[in-house]
């Protein structure tokens, strides 16, 4: 079955149009396959069952921003909808639940957003009276839209702001709630003091790849010297994932047994078991399992999926009793659902896990984005908020073991892509991206994570722009001198350091 969207742009419909990142989404906004097209100048997504259904999509919203957005979902018809008109009805469809989720109605502060909400209704239902002239009804839902945006993001500010003040009344804090992903290939002592003088703990990437490039054949010099110099300066370490399921980690040899589940099993079991017995004096918590749901590298059923996650995590815990233990949820938007029918949405898999008795200590999620990849691009603040509500209710701590965004416009050489990621293709939030804007994001970011009660640390992604995954991605330049992301990155440390009585305000 198949449905029809007209397009607009500055009250011009569109006869050419180039969907990017573009697929259909389910219920609870869960990705699901679909096909999204742009020809003879409409809109089209072909799903394979009459079912309603969604696109979601990058979307400008005037001088707010370019974002990844997504429609209500809409019933197949032959008659074509609005593509504007709808991205807007979306978001203040979304508002209106995430009112009622964050007790708002009956708040008296929240008044203050009444008259903007009631603003981009009036909009929104102008739009709708005026369906029957395209034109005019995308330029009210633009309108509607571009408010409805900016309000959801102050909204959710407002709310990490009241959670905030709660958490620091009841000092809810860890001690150890600000890492830094390291990059184990860098050995400079510069590069290492930069660490342990500014963070609380360190996130240790263990690369099956980098580690084992040939079968048998161990190369564990760059992280055995990290690991010793971290204990060495009593730096926690977070270390992981001992076995990620994405086709980028995996080594090249792995793929051979890619039809072999008791096979690939078998090696990922000893893996953990070497990696344990090895560094399991310098580890304090382990992320063990990454990219199982997304069957990026591997076709796995959805048992088995669980089965091998039970088992690595029971392999640490037998190696090493008393060990804290993580699992990773992939790319939690889910957009690799929509591509890959066999994959388990994120919160699926994480609800499942939650509840299957595997015995775990929490999750691990990455939240870089920025970048046109599946997954990284841009999200606004209430989007973000919205996503990381899902795990509220899992009964287990969140830990962000990689964010970011870019500090740069434009496509950086020196990046671990070599220049093949250019931030402009992934969407805005605002304005381009530079380095005070990205000091910005991290600042709203990090506030709205650790606003979140279940939300235990969060752990940038790149120390310094050597090698980064982001273009201008580090903390520091390549010179590891701080940028402005570093300077505000420690003001909130230090900042939380004082309500937890460590520093004097």
């Amino acid at each position: 079955m198949t449905s029809r969207f007209e397009v607009y742009k500055n009250g011009q419909r569109l006869t050419t149009f180039q969907p990017v990142a573009a697929y259909t989404v389910g219920p609870e906004s869960v990705p699901m396959p679909g096909e999204v097209t742009f020809r003879d100048g409409y809109l089209h997504i072909l799903r394979g069952e009459d079912v309603p259904a969604a696109v979601a999509m990058l979307w400008e919203v005037g001088n707010v921003g370019t974002y990844h957005l997504e429609t209500t979902r809409l019933p197949m018809r032959v008659k074509p909808y609005n593509l504007n008109v709808e991205m807007a009805r979306f978001r203040l469809m979304k508002i209106i639940q995430k009112y009622e989720d964050w007790n708002f109605f009956d708040f008296q502060k929240a008044d203050k957003f009444s008259q903007k909400l009631r603003e981009a209704q009036d909009l929104f239902s102008e739009a709708l009276g005026n369906l029957e002239n395209g034109a005019e009804a995308a330029r009210l839902g633009d309108q509607s839209l571009a408010i409805a945006v900016q309000l959801s993001e102050e909204l959710a500010q407002f709310h990490a702001d009241l959670l905030m003040n709660r958490r620091r009344q009841s000092n809810a804090f860890v001690k150890h709630v600000f890492g830094c992903k390291v990059d184990v290939s860098v050995q400079n002592q510069k590069y290492r003091e930069m660490l342990w003088s500014n963070f609380d703990y360190a996130v240790l990437p263990m690369s099956w790849r980098g580690m084992e490039p040939q079968e048998g054949v161990m190369e564990t010099e760059a992280v055995d010297v990290w690991a010793e110099a971290l204990t060495k300066k009593r730096i926690p370490i977070i270390a992981g994932p001992l076995i990620n399921f994405d086709e980028t980690d995996l080594p090249d040899w792995m793929f051979i047994w890619e039809n072999d589940f008791d096979t690939v099993r078998e090696l990922a079991y000893e893996r953990v078991q070497r990696l344990v017995s090895r560094y399991r004096k310098a580890v304090s918590l382990w992320n063990v399992v990454a990219g199982l749901p997304t069957n990026r590298a591997f076709a796995l059923t959805f048992e088995q999926m669980i089965e091998m996650t039970r088992l690595l995590i029971a392999q640490v815990k037998n190696v090493h009793p008393g060990a804290r233990t993580l699992v990773q949820i992939p790319m939690a938007f889910g957009e690799y659902h929509a591509k890959t029918p066999s994959s388990v949405s994120p919160v699926l898999y994480a609800e499942m896990v939650a509840q299957s008795g595997i015995g775990f200590e929490g999750f691990a999620l990455e939240l870089e984005m920025g970048v046109p990849l599946t997954g990284q691009y841009m999200r606004d603040l209430f989007q973000i908020s919205a996503m990381l509500d899902r795990f509220s209710t899992l009964g287990k701590p969140l830990f962000i073991t990689a964010c970011g965004a870019p500090g740069r416009p434009n496509a950086d050489p020196s990046d671990c892509s070599e220049g093949r990621l250019n931030p402009a293709a992934a969407g805005v939030w605002h304005k381009p991206w530079d380095a005070n804007l990205q000091a910005e994001w991290m600042d709203a970011v990090y506030h709205l994570a650790l606003s979140k009660p279940f939300v235990e640390s969060v752990a940038w992604g790149n120390l310094a722009d050597i090698n980064q995954t982001l273009p201008g991605g580090g903390l520091l330049d390549d010179m590891f001198q701080p940028k402005p992301v570093f300077d505000k990155l420690q003001t909130m440390r230090h900042k939380v350091q004082a309500w937890q009585g460590r520093r004097q305000p």
